[in-house]
C-alpha cells in the first residue's frame, strides 16, 4: 500500500483555552480531584486524587481499549477482520488523521491523568505535613511522580519519534509539570525522556519498600522499577534496563506463572505473582475489554480482528500460550481470534488487564544483556521463561544471532495482544512487514490494507489531535 498523501492539519492544545472561546479539555477537573477553590487538605484527599489518575488510565480512551488494542492493530500480530465492526481500521491501514477517533481520546485521557497527578505533586511537594502523615505523604508524592512519568512515556512514544532515532530538535509532547491553564509548546523527545526518567527515579528513591506491596492495582517500588526498565530499554540504556528489571523480579523464574497457572493471569490476575501491575475493573465500570475484540459464541462469532496467519504459525502445539487464541466460526468462515480477554468465557469481556508482568521483565533483561554481550545471562533468562511455557521444554543453547532472534520471538509470543508489538518494532527501528495473507484461519480472505510500512515513515507517529492544534497557536503538528 502506498501511504496516504492527504495533508494532516495541525492538531493540539494541551490544557488551554483558545482565544476564540473554544476550550481545551483541561478546563475540566479530573475525576475525584479538587480544584483551587476546594483545596486538598487531608491525606485522604490526596489519596482520592491519586486514585483519579488510575481512573483516567483505565478509561477506554487509554488502557482498556486504545492502548490494549492499537499497538497490536498497527503491527503484524493482527489482521483486520472484514466481517467485524472495523473498529480502529484507520490504524490497521495506516490511514489515520488528526481528527481520527482514538487520536484525540488517548491524548485527552492521558493529560487528564497527568493533571490529577500534578494536583497532588504541586500541593504536596514541599508542604508541611504532620509527623504521623509524613510517610504516607512521601509515598503519595512518589506514586504521582511515577504516574506522571509513566503517562508521559506512553504519550511520547505514540506522538513522537523513537528516542534512539530522534534528533535534538525532534518534537515529542508537552511535559506538563503544573496545573495551570496555559498555551504551551511541545517539548523535544529528548527533553521529555529526561524529565520522565527524573520523575521515575525520584519516585523510586522516595517510595518506601513496604508501600502498596499487598496490592497490584497501584504502583509500588517494584512496579516503578519495571516501568524504568521499559523506558531504559527504549532509550538504549541497557545496563540501566538490566538493573531495573532485576529489581522488579525474583530472578530465578519462580515469579513466572507455570503452565497450569498461565490462564489465571487473565482471569484472576490479582492472585498471580507474575502480575506486577494490573488495571482493576469492576462490573459497574462499564468497561468490557473482551468485547472490543469480538462478540458471540464460538460457532457464531463476530470478530473485529483475527490473529495474523504468520503469528499463529509461530505458536508450537506444546506452548501453553496457544490458549490465548481460539478458532471460531465467523461469517466468512473459520477465524483465529484473540481469546485473552474473555475471562475464560465467564462474564465475557469483563477481565482485569495485567499491565506489567514479570515475564516481560525477564525478556527485557535478556534483550538488554544480549546488547551488552552478556550472552550467558541473556540465555539464562530466555530459558527461565521457556521452561514455564512449553510442556516439552528442553534447555536451549542458542548463541549469536540465533539467541537474539529467539529472545525477540519469545517476547512477541509472550506479549501478543497486550499493547507491545508496535512499540517493539518502533524502538528497534524495524519496518512493519505483514504476511500478505487474509483474515481467515487458512490465510484466505482480505489481507491487511497496508502490508509494508517503513520504520522511518511519518506514520510511525500519531498526529497531534486537531482540537488541540485549533485551541493552541503554539502547537506544531507532526509532518506527514
Amino acid at each position: 500500500m502506498k501511504l496516504i498523501k492527504k495533508t494532516i492539519i495541525p492538531a493540539v492544545a494541551l490544557f488551554s483555552l483558545s482565544l476564540t472561546g473554544c476550550s481545551g479539555f483541561l478546563d475540566t477537573t479530573p475525576h475525584d480531584s479538587l480544584n483551587s477553590d476546594n483545596a486538598l487538605e487531608s491525606m485522604q484527599d490526596f489519596d482520592n486524587t491519586t486514585n483519579s489518575v488510575y481512573e483516567s488510565i483505565r478509561s477506554a480512551s487509554y488502557t482498556t481499549e486504545f492502548m490494549l488494542m492499537v499497538p497490536d492493530v498497527m503491527s503484524d500480530n493482527l489482521t483486520l477482520n472484514r466481517d467485524g465492526r472495523l473498529i480502529y481500521n484507520e490504524f490497521a491501514d495506516f490511514k489515520f488523521y488528526a481528527d481520527t477517533y482514538g487520536v484525540t481520546g488517548m491524548w485527552s485521557a492521558a493529560y487528564n491523568g497527568i493533571l490529577g497527578a500534578n494536583e497532588v505533586i504541586t500541593r504536596l511537594d514541599g508542604m508541611e505535613i504532620a509527623e504521623a502523615d509524613k510517610k504516607l505523604g512521601a509515598n503519595l508524592l512518589a506514586e504521582c511522580l511515577a504516574l506522571r512519568g509513566m503517562i508521559h512515556f506512553d504519550l511520547v512514544r505514540l506522538y513522537g519519534r523513537n528516542y534512539q532515532q530522534a534528533s535534538d530538535g525532534d518534537l515529542g509532547v508537552t511535559y506538563k509539570k503544573d496545573t495551570e491553564t496555559t498555551l504551551p509548546a511541545r517539548n523535544t523527545v529528548k527533553e521529555v525522556y529526561t524529565w520522565l526518567t527524573e520523575d521515575l527515579e525520584r519516585a523510586k528513591g522516595m517510595m518506601s519498600d513496604d508501600y502498596n506491596t499487598t496490592i497490584n492495582y497501584r504502583l509500588n517500588k517494584k512496579a516503578i522499577a519495571a516501568i524504568l526498565a521499559r523506558v531504559y530499554l527504549t532509550m538504549g540504556k541497557d545496563q540501566l534496563a538490566v538493573d531495573n528489571a532485576t529489581e522488579a523480579i525474583a530472578g530465578d523464574g519462580s515469579d513466572i506463572a507455570g503452565i497450569d497457572d498461565f490462564s489465571k493471569i487473565y482471569t484472576t490476575s490479582m492472585d498471580v505473582p507474575e502480575v506486577i501491575l494490573r488495571i482493576a475493573l469492576k462490573s459497574d465500570d462499564g468497561y468490557l475489554p473482551g468485547n472490543d475484540w469480538g462478540q458471540g459464541s464460538v460457532s457464531n462469532y463476530n470478530a473485529n480482528y483475527s490473529v495474523s496467519y504468520g503469528l499463529k504459525s509461530l505458536y508450537s502445539g506444546t506452548d501453553c500460550r496457544n490458549a490465548v487464541i481460539k478458532q471460531v466460526t465467523c461469517k466468512s468462515g473459520l477465524c483465529n481470534v484473540v481469546w485473552k480477554w474473555n475471562n475464560g468465557g465467564a462474564t465475557v469481556g469483563l477481565v482485569d488487564i495485567p499491565l506489567i508482568r514479570t515475564s516481560e521483565m525477564y525478556m527485557t533483561r535478556a534483550e538488554a544483556n544480549y546488547n551488552l554481550k552478556n550472552y550467558p545471562e541473556a540465555l539464562s533468562d530466555l530459558n527461565l521463561l521457556r521452561a514455564k511455557r512449553y510442556s516439552d521444554y528442553e534447555e536451549g543453547t542458542e548463541a549469536g544471532s540465533a539467541l537474539e532472534k529467539e529472545i525477540q520471538l519469545q517476547r512477541r509470543l509472550e506479549l501478543a495482544f497486550e499493547g507491545h508489538r508496535f512499540f517493539d518494532l518502533k524502538r528497534r527501528h524495524e519496518d512493519l512487514e505483514r504476511d500478505g495473507l487474509g483474515f481467515l484461519a487458512d490465510g484466505t480472505g482480505a489481507p491487511a490494507g497496508a502490508q509494508e510500512v517503513s520504520a522511518d515513515s511519518p506514520y510511525y507517529l500519531l498526529p497531534i489531535p486537531q482540537s488541540e492544534i485549533d485551541a493552541n497557536e503554539n502547537m506544531i503538528q507532526n509532518k506527514y
